[in-house]
């Protein structure tokens, strides 16, 4: 009888230890670093890019009309703890057009739950290849991104200075980064009309 009252604090723990263990490994797999929106036969496709510590590089895809609507369904279907509160940089595929970039923008301008330090850029559409190959595609195109934020004052990058001057402050433009992958990754300035 000693022997079974002592096994039952035992099993608890072990019970206890291997429940955080399972919670703490979903809540790593749902953090999102980076989010892509590429133009497939026609129609976007939003990749959302895992926070992993492994090599391999996890990813889900995810077909929708906007990044709202792209979010929801990547919660409800495949990842239903997703969280964007470490999201890093968020890619639009330049031939989406600027239609994209101002409903996306105007959708993570209203949830408190993003990241306030996402960097956002337009990007070709080989650099958005990089990302399901490269683990550290993420670093190379930040490391782009603060070069050219640092030696140009006007550049409004992030997304915190893009909620701040998106209704046309800058004489109705908005300047942010395009990436291109031309032999190496380069740094563009695109200036965007924006509306009051």
């Amino acid at each position: 009888m000693i022997k079974k009252l002592c096994l039952i604090p035992l099993f608890a723990i072990a019970l206890i230890l291997g429940g955080c263990s399972h919670s703490n490994r979903i809540d790593t797999s749902s953090l999102v670093q980076t989010i892509t929106a590429e133009n497939k036969s026609g129609k976007t496709v939003y990749n959302f890019y895992l926070l992993e510590n492994s090599e391999d590089v996890h990813s889900v895809s995810v077909e929708a009309e906007s990044l709202e609507k792209a979010v929801i369904s990547a919660k409800k279907t495949y990842i239903p703890m997703l969280t964007l509160s470490k999201l890093e940089l968020y890619l639009i595929d330049s031939n989406l057009g600027e239609k994209a970039l101002k409903t996306d923008i105007n959708y993570i301008s209203k949830e408190s739950t993003i990241s306030p330090l996402t960097y956002t850029t337009f990007s070709d559409t080989k650099t958005l290849q990089l990302f399901s190959k490269d683990k550290e595609a993420l670093k190379k195109v930040k490391e782009h991104i603060v070069l050219i934020k640092n030696n140009n004052n006007e550049l409004s990058v992030t997304s915190l200075s893009i909620f701040n001057n998106f209704n046309g402050k800058n004489n109705g433009y908005l300047s942010i980064c395009c990436i291109s992958s031309e032999k190496e990754l380069k740094s563009d300035i695109v200036k965007i009309v924006t509306q009051k």
